[in-house]
């Protein structure tokens, strides 16, 4: 008796069985079917850049509010003058700064010489204009990442050079005082850069010739 049951228990389950993992199987495929071409939305409140966004880097200073209160107008009088589009990218650092720059994670920042010749050396940064402060001295630059095209270099340059913080453009920024060119920008002195490059070789930072 306890043998038939447990044979007639055996038949059902070799029977069931296999419909069972069928039917998990079809459930399981139903599921993966039922999320594929679904398009994702993006959450409310968060603003994507365009994909032709062009990152511009600067050190993180007071704090990213303040920061981004006197960097957004002038990357709003940028946008004027160049027709495209740019958004910041604040790093923790200037080393950080550099090495976005150098790897092409933005395609424009503000660098210190010394910054800016390990960054050349290392990973073929360029120059653009430097900034200008109220002595009229070096040590900040603009650079960019040697993979930005060069209508796009020029006409951020020709932009740079015409930027005037303290004349017509004055009422379009917003604390520029603060920052480390407040008096816009000029050309880059090469046999400055020079000197600031003589100097890393001496103390080890680059490698000589």
């Amino acid at each position: 008796m306890y043998l038939t049951l447990l044979k007639r228990h055996f038949i059902i389950l070799s029977i069931l069985f296999p419909l069972l993992l069928a039917g998990c199987s079809k459930t399981e495929e139903a599921k993966k079917v039922s999320l594929a071409g679904k398009s994702v939305e993006k959450p409310d409140g968060i603003e994507y850049p365009p994909q032709d966004t062009l990152w511009f880097g600067f050190d993180l200073r007071p704090g990213q509010k303040e920061d981004a209160g006197i960097y957004m107008p002038f990357l709003k009088y940028l946008e004027s003058a160049t027709g495209r589009h740019f958004s910041i990218k604040f790093a923790g650092n200037y080393e950080d700064t550099v090495k976005d720059l150098g790897t092409g994670v933005t395609h424009f920042a503000v660098v210190g010489t010394m910054g800016y010749v390990i960054g050349e050396a290392r990973y073929g940064i360029k120059y653009l204009v430097r900034g200008v402060n109220t002595d009229g001295g070096p040590g900040i630059l603009i650079a960019y990442s040697s993979a930005v095209d060069a209508k796009t270099v020029e006409a951020v340059r020709a932009a740079l050079l015409a930027f005037e913080p303290q004349g017509k453009h004055k009422d379009q920024i917003t604390r520029w005082e603060k920052t480390e060119m407040p008096m816009g920008f000029t050309e880059v002195d090469e046999l400055e850069l020079q000197k600031v490059k003589a100097l890393a070789i001496k103390y080890g930072l680059l490698k000589g010739n």
